[in-house]
């Protein structure tokens, strides 16, 4: 008896586990990784990946933020925050890093653009790549 109810308990928190994003007329998987990179003293990147609707295979990810190697808190320097918009009309993804509070004299950019497209079957590709240094665009 108590097997009958512990399995569909189960099911339900690993179901609820896994978090969806629709953009446009599609639902991706994402998860949200944190990521040691051993710049400006050391830091943790929380970065959101993106995996195709229909294969399960990583498209793309973006950095939510950028914070020292320490107990997070509130309080905490932010060195990295993450925008991200689309574009239902055009189908275009926009993903932001803005670089902040001295990292961005350590990395020699202020902020970094990337602009991706949805194809008709929910893949997504990159269009266009552009850094800002000292507030002038450069594309690469």
């Amino acid at each position: 008896m108590k097997a009958k109810i512990l399995l569909p308990l189960l099911i339900a928190f690993f179901v609820s586990c896994s978090s969806y994003e629709k953009i446009g007329n599609f639902k991706y998987r994402t998860t949200v990784k944190r990521v040691f990179i051993d710049d400006f003293g050391g830091l943790i990147e929380s970065i959101k990946t993106y995996y195709s609707p229909t294969k399960d295979t990583f498209l793309f990810g973006h950095i939510i933020k950028t914070q020292k190697l320490d107990f997070e808190n509130e309080n905490d320097t932010i060195y990295t925050i993450g925008k991200f918009t689309y574009d239902p009309v055009n189908k275009t993804i926009t993903s932001t890093e803005i670089y902040k509070n001295g990292y961005e004299h350590f990395l020699e950019l202020d902020s970094l653009v990337r602009i991706l497209v949805q194809k008709k079957d929910g893949s997504i590709f990159l269009k266009e790549y552009i850094e800002y240094k000292e507030g002038v665009r450069t594309s690469k």
